[in-house]
């Protein structure tokens, strides 16, 4: 007898259906095409993140070496080994090695640093008596890879007493007080940031320039946005936006895509940004004018002190010739006493020849005495005020010669060497500059 369960059993043995099978691969290819879109921009996001991570870095790195060197690296040659070539001028690659970035990527970073030397900025009154009268404008040191002392304050350089002070708008010469040998940049001790701060206030003031590194308008691609202090782009080498010699940098703000597919990433720092990072203000002015102005009125005081206690000898010396004026009147008073006196006795002895008749000149003579007393009795007076003027006038001077002419030469001194230490310690000095700045002693031309 047959098992009546076969017949079932192969009733329910089916497979998948075409239409089950295309739907199945439908799903199956749309997932796909997903998930590869998602890999794709999963990928791409993690690159522009990479991008972004290196540039800020880079930006750091740069931040740096301006705070330790006073100034930009100059751009690598494409061809170099990623250190600095001041040869290959404002734009080349991110000198990675001189910046000690570990990063290999960071070669491939688009570098440009403002470098202006010999602009000009037609400012009035900015231009010296002789070059207005050449007619040409005063050239603005503004190289932000090239340090040099051109923070130069006003100062008094000769102010002994008798002779004109003399002014002059020069560097201090702190090597002539401090042992400059083991000093950094090469001994030159007031190289530091106010001379890097100096360079971008000259940055500053200078006209838009397109021969030199600027950034372009967010909208506006053609249109010179301004002068940068320096500026990094990554560029995308399968659509590159940036010329490789080029001063031009696109916008930061820039949006990817378009019909350019642009997706290069750009940093770019400002000159005022900089300034402020940099934190100019807070020892720029301070350093170069307020230091300088104060040790500017020190000097002159010195001088002032000294002629001062001139002046109070020749009053002394005044009170004495007084004095000595008013003891000569005592004396002609007592003389005329004398003399009244005299011609009153003979007065007296001729009324007595003519009995009488001459007694009106006896009252004359006696007034003549009378006068003669108040005269000595006011040079008397005289002299004792002679006196007190001329004592009075000694105790002043020597009070002020005790004190104050050695009290003036002292703060000066003091002064004086503050505003050579400000400019020696700039904004971030090392321990090697401010212990030669703590020793350094002033003591003067």
């Amino acid at each position: 007898m047959m098992p009546t369960s076969a017949p079932f059993a192969r009733a329910r043995q089916r497979g998948f259906s075409l239409i089950e099978l295309t739907v199945a691969l439908v799903i199956l290819g749309i997932i796909g095409v997903l998930l590869t879109r998602w890999l794709s921009d999963t990928a791409h996001e993690r690159s522009q993140v990479a991008q972004r991570d290196l540039l800020q870095r880079a930006d750091d790195a740069l931040l740096g070496y301006a705070t330790i060197h006073a100034r930009l690296p100059c751009p690598a040659s494409p061809l170099s080994d990623g250190r600095e070539d001041c040869a290959q001028g404002e734009v080349g690659t991110l000198p990675w090695r001189t910046l000690s970035l570990p990063d290999t990527r960071a070669g491939n970073i688009r570098y440009g640093v403002l470098r202006r030397s010999g602009d000009s900025a037609s400012l009035a009154g900015w231009s010296t008596a002789a070059q207005r009268v050449a007619d040409v404008d005063t050239a603005l040191p503004a190289d932000l890879a090239q340090v040099a002392d051109q923070a130069v304050p006003l100062q008094v350089t000769i102010n002994a007493p008798r002779f004109v002070p003399f002014s002059k708008i020069q560097p201090w010469d702190n090597c002539s007080v401090v042992d400059c040998a083991n000093l950094p940049h090469s001994g030159l001790n007031s190289l530091n940031s106010m001379d890097f701060c100096d360079a971008l206030r000259n940055a500053a003031m200078l006209p838009a320039s397109m021969e030199h590194v600027h950034t372009r308008r967010e909208l506006e691609p053609a249109q010179i946005a301004g002068n940068v202090a320096y500026a990094l782009a990554a560029v995308n080498p399968l659509a590159p936006a940036h010329d490789a010699t080029s001063p031009v940098f696109q916008s930061p703000r820039r949006p990817g895509g378009g019909t350019d597919n642009y997706q290069d990433k750009v940093l770019a720092v400002g000159i005022d940004q900089l300034w402020s990072r940099l934190r100019c203000g807070e020892h720029y002015a301070p350093a170069l004018y307020a230091h300088a102005d104060v040790a500017m009125g020190a000097r002159l005081t010195t001088p002032a002190m000294v002629n001062h206690e001139v002046q109070l000898d020749i009053m002394v010396e005044l009170g004495v010739a007084e004095a000595m004026n008013a003891s000569v009147a005592l004396i002609d008073a007592t003389a005329d006493l004398i003399n009244t006196t005299s011609e009153t006795l003979d007065t007296i002895a001729e009324m007595f020849e003519t009995y009488g008749g001459w007694n009106w000149r006896v009252a004359v003579a006696g007034g003549s005495i009378g006068t003669a007393v108040g005269s000595t009795i006011a040079a008397g007076a005289a002299l004792a005020a002679a006196g007190t003027y001329a004592a009075t006038s000694r105790q002043y001077r020597d009070q002020f010669a005790a004190r104050f002419p050695d009290e003036a030469r002292r703060l000066e001194v003091e002064i004086v060497s503050n505003a050579r230490r400000a400019d020696m310690l700039g904004g971030f000095p090392d321990d090697t500059v401010r212990t030669a700045a703590k020793n350094l002693q002033y003591t003067g031309p």
